[in-house]
């Protein structure tokens, strides 16, 4: 996050324009540089606080509601089933986990719920269909590098639902294709990594050293349980059994409705069939790895939605009170656990729940505090190992502001990484000086301590303070 606000303030203040976005968790493969743009906007109009630009991040996601509503309408018939749908996502435990993550994913399901609505305007044969489901594919695609799935998932709608195009919206969709992922191209022309692509692309598909390949009925299970926290986290974030049997139940229901039932007409078979095609989309992603990553179903919770309130109707035209009853349920399921786990952070995501910003500017104030406005040195024990970027930053936007003045630096060199110039590195520490630590989780055991014995090998720790996870110790050279 401290890398994103860095590259988003270069564009604002400097105009220094990117065309690489953020790095994938695949070597060599990056996602696109919109992501960078537009945090630009929040964190230069905020003069860097990542406050603002999570609010602009909120802001923008909930949009999510105009595309649900329209498409709900359409598919359904039905101005109130398109509020209700649009509600569910309003209430979503997961929607508001994603809100607030400033991460590149995370306004993705914003253009991947546009994505969903041009399908269907595809499906009903308007023209437009097809070079505006392209647009939405290459912006996600540019939010998250694995989205080029959805190029896929063009390629297999069209066959599945039989759609005819003409010739010009082929080449529109080609030339918006084009455009839009230039960025791609122009990066590993500039940076000249086409050996590096090719090598992540090839390495995607690898399924490893044969000893230690996933098992198939582990990739299944694995892929049952995430389609089943896809409602867990949407619908019923207390119950797993409960969010469980109503995904399994929807499912049910849209094959039923899809494939076995004689009394719909082919239009409404259509409707089902769409709501199930983009249900199950997302599987070619299960195909290549994606199971490793908690974002895996970012946007999901569009046909997921979608599923829920047509089981929602169908129980509705039996029995009234009963719907009335399972939405609350849904609803104040949902409101319970945002109440209760959001002020954590993303912790379905991929955040550790101490890396918070309330936690990060309490230390940063005592540390200041403590120095009672002498010069003081800090060292950081990070994830990632050496990496101090993110309390470089902490202490050039939050910190100078405040206090008029910057801590030094007498860790690792920071050399090549973002914010090395902001703390200056000196060799030896000050009298006032502290190690602040980070959560050890994801940093191997090993090295976790051997840091510890490193610094303990040059300071004396005096005082130890916890911040709900984060740790700062007062520390004295030897």
């Amino acid at each position: 996050m401290a890398r994103d606000a860095y590259e988003a303030q270069t564009i604002w203040k400097d105009r220094d324009l990117k065309v690489q976005g953020p790095p994938t968790t695949q070597p060599g493969l990056y996602s696109g540089v919109l992501y960078f743009y537009l945090l630009s906007l929040p964190y230069g109009i905020g003069g860097g606080d990542p406050r603002f630009a999570a609010v602009f991040m909120a802001l923008l996601n909930s949009l999510t509601i105009i595309p649900i509503f329209f498409l709900a309408k359409d598919l359904f018939r039905s101005t109130l089933w398109a509020t209700i749908s649009a509600t569910l996502f309003v209430f979503s435990f997961e929607a508001t986990q994603y809100a607030l993550w400033l991460s590149n994913p995370s306004p993705a399901i914003l253009t991947i719920s546009m994505f969903f609505l041009c399908l269907r305007i595809w499906q009903k044969g308007n023209k437009w269909g097809l070079p505006l489901s392209v647009l939405f594919a290459s912006l996600s695609a540019q939010l998250e590098f694995f989205l080029i799935f959805l190029f896929v998932v063009i390629l297999i709608f069209k066959y599945f639902f039989r759609i005819k195009f003409k010739l010009a919206e082929l080449i529109l969709s080609l030339v918006i294709l084009l455009i839009v992922m230039s960025t791609f191209l122009v990066s590993m022309v500039k940076f000249n990594t086409f050996t590096q692509v090719i090598q992540g692309f090839l390495s995607v598909s690898q399924s490893g050293d044969i000893s230690f390949r996933i098992k198939f009925t582990d990739f299944l299970f694995i892929y049952i349980n995430r389609f089943g926290d896809l409602f867990i986290n949407n619908f019923f974030p207390l119950n797993v059994l409960v969010g469980g049997i109503l995904g399994l139940s929807v499912l049910i229901l849209l094959i039923k409705k899809s494939f076995f039932s004689k009394v719909q007409s082919n239009s409404e078979k259509n409707s089902y069939k769409f709501i199930l095609f983009t249900l199950l989309c997302y599987i070619p992603i299960f195909l290549f790895g994606g199971q490793n990553a908690s974002y895996t179903t970012v946007g999901m919770v569009v046909p997921a939605i979608l599923g829920v309130s047509l089981l929602l109707q169908t129980i509705f035209k039996r029995d009234r009170k009963l719907t009335l009853i399972l939405l609350s349920f849904i609803l104040l399921s949902n409101l319970y656990m945002i109440f209760k786990i959001n002020p954590n952070g993303q912790v379905i995501l991929v955040i550790p729940k101490e890396m918070l910003l309330k936690n990060q500017l309490s230390l940063v104030d005592k540390t200041y505090q403590e120095a009672g406005g002498e010069q003081f040195s800090i060292n950081t024990l990070t994830l990632p190992l050496w990496t101090n970027t993110t309390w470089a930053y902490l202490y050039s936007w939050y910190g100078l502001k405040k206090y008029g003045y910057l801590p030094y630096f007498y860790g690792r060199d920071q050399i090549g990484l973002l914010g090395a110039d902001d703390l200056k590195k000196i060799s030896k520490l000050l009298p006032i000086s502290f190690f602040i630590r980070e959560p050890h989780i994801g940093i191997p055991e090993n090295f976790y301590n051997e840091e510890i014995s490193t610094e303990d090998s040059k300071t004396k720790l005096v005082e130890s303070i916890n911040f709900n996870g984060l740790t700062l110790e007062k520390r004295v050279p030897k």
